[in-house]
């Protein structure tokens, strides 16, 4: 046991290495922080405004084990959305499956390794390598099943990597002080070969410098992670009645092309702070990808929706949750298509 602690070395750096963490399968947080509304109120009237304004593409449909897909998403000319999953039957009538806030995320190479699926069949969690070596990162792809037969492990592909800010602020602290871990390990054994008749309550802390430095640390759960990082650029969004920065971080490698990562923060998670280029941020984010599909072109805006509903925070809709108007079956169109 380390002394002080109760806990073994080993205990500790299972918790650096985030290989203590599970598995969340839900989208509530994500919803809440994109709407500021609560998730079970809201995520209906989401629905409902992607389904009537919203429009697809051609790789937002596919087929699969005699159920057919369809993922509709609005706005069309941003980079942030309300998105829903229809699913049902070939050629019958269609449900909404799932409701996903999508994020537009920029391309990256990364290898394959392995896939959780979600057990509502909505999506998965990915993991994949960045460099060979180092842990892997988690991403939650809400086209998994269009994407499942390419998620090989082993198999390297472009993925649209991007990321949804639960928290962000600048970055205050420009040194971190360890006390555990790998490092720490590392050091203090060097330390006390060097100051002989000394014990391991002697050992100082151990100070890094961060400031102008590149973190990600793995989070609570799968495909969260905190960051820090300085601000390349910033895109202003809007996703119906919420204000969305869009913060593009770099974050370098030595023996492959950087990571490049857009992070989405909405008005309710950056409050009175107003990110600008060259801030370092600390942020705590949950991380969204696919397989890249060349969507599309948003050139052709699917009509706004006038006073729609902000969207709000929740799971999902499931099937069967009387949000479609009527009986008669939903034909998504293509974005860009004339509404119907």
């Amino acid at each position: 046991m380390q002394e002080g602690t109760g806990r073994s070395p080993e205990e500790i750096e299972a918790d650096i290495q985030g290989r203590n963490r599970t598995h969340q399968e839900g989208l509530g947080q994500a919803w809440a922080v994109v709407t500021g509304q609560n998730p079970a109120n809201v995520v209906p009237q989401v629905v409902g405004t992607v389904l009537h304004e919203g429009g697809t593409r051609p790789p937002w449909q596919w087929k699969r084990d005699g159920l057919e897909y369809v993922f509709m998403a609005w706005p069309s000319d941003q980079p942030i959305r309300a998105g829903v999953l229809m699913r049902g039957e070939e050629g019958g009538q269609m449900k909404p499956a799932t409701a996903i806030p999508l994020i537009e995320g920029l391309p990256n190479d990364m290898c394959v390794e392995e896939v959780h699926p979600w057990q509502d069949g909505c999506g998965a969690n990915v993991s994949v390598i960045m460099t060979e070596g180092h842990n892997p990162m988690w991403f939650y792809d809400p086209f998994y099943h269009r994407d499942q037969d390419d998620l090989t492990p082993g198999v390297t592909h472009t993925f649209l990597l991007a990321g949804l800010a639960f928290g962000l602020g600048r970055a205050l602290l420009d040194e971190m002080t360890l006390t555990r871990g790998e490092r720490f390990e590392a050091y203090a054994k060097a330390w006390l070969e060097e100051n002989p008749g000394s014990s391991r309550l002697d050992v100082p802390p151990l100070k890094l410098r961060i400031a102008g430095r590149h973190l990600i640390f793995p989070g609570r759960f799968f495909c969260e992670y905190q960051i820090r990082a300085p601000v390349e650029k910033i895109d202003e969004c809007m996703l119906e009645r919420m204000p969305v920065k869009a913060l593009y971080l770099r974050f370098p490698f030595e023996d492959r092309p950087p990571m490049l990562l857009p992070v989405y923060a909405t008005q309710l998670v950056l409050g009175e702070y107003a990110p600008k280029v060259g801030d370092e941020v600390d942020a705590y984010v949950w991380l969204q990808g696919r397989i890249a599909d060349g969507g599309g072109s948003d050139a052709e805006a699917v009509p706004e929706a006038g006073d729609g509903v902000a969207p709000e925070a929740g799971d999902g809709a499931g099937p069967g949750t009387g949000m479609f108007p009527g009986t008669a079956p939903v034909t998504p169109r293509n974005e860009g298509d004339p509404q119907g």
